[in-house]
């Protein structure tokens, strides 16, 4: 009895050290997909446009690989690893089916101001109106972060 007592105040203390380590990320990864519809995100291949044939060549084939009559299947042979890895392992937003809108504020409908929105936290319609190159005045989070103590370089 005395063997499991000590066993087991063992096994909460090493617990409660891993617990209270501090972990320490090294990298951030951002990825984004530029121009994709959230309808295929969440519903995977469209059929109409599958079968239009201003879009596609080979309709037959292509049903084939990514039809089904089920939006989660179809979503699934569409973006495998987003749905059987990340759908499971993290988190999706952005599905208005069932009202989970992640909308941006800013009024444009490219790329540099949604870019600009995620990595500052805010829309800056006044500075970022195009996509042309050229550094952009705000600072961001990942600017911030190396700013901070210990986290240069």
């Amino acid at each position: 009895m005395k063997k499991i007592i000590i066993l087991t105040c063992f096994c909460l203390l090493t617990v409660q050290l891993m617990a209270q380590q501090k972990r320490r990320t090294e990298n951030v990864i951002l990825i984004t997909l530029d121009g994709m519809r959230w309808q295929e995100v969440f519903t995977g291949a469209e059929k109409r446009l599958m079968v239009s044939k201003k879009f596609v060549g080979d309709s037959n084939s292509l049903k084939k690989l990514f039809w089904d009559e089920s939006p989660e299947k179809r979503r699934e042979l569409l973006m495998p690893f987003l749905w059987q890895v990340m759908g499971k392992q993290g988190q999706l937003y952005g599905n208005r089916l069932v009202g989970n809108k992640v909308n941006t504020t800013n009024t444009m409908w490219f790329s540099y101001p949604g870019y600009n929105e995620i990595l500052t936290g805010f829309a800056d319609d006044a500075k970022i109106i195009s996509n042309d190159k050229f550094n952009n005045p705000n600072k961001n989070v990942l600017e911030f972060i190396q700013s901070q103590k210990g986290f240069s370089n």
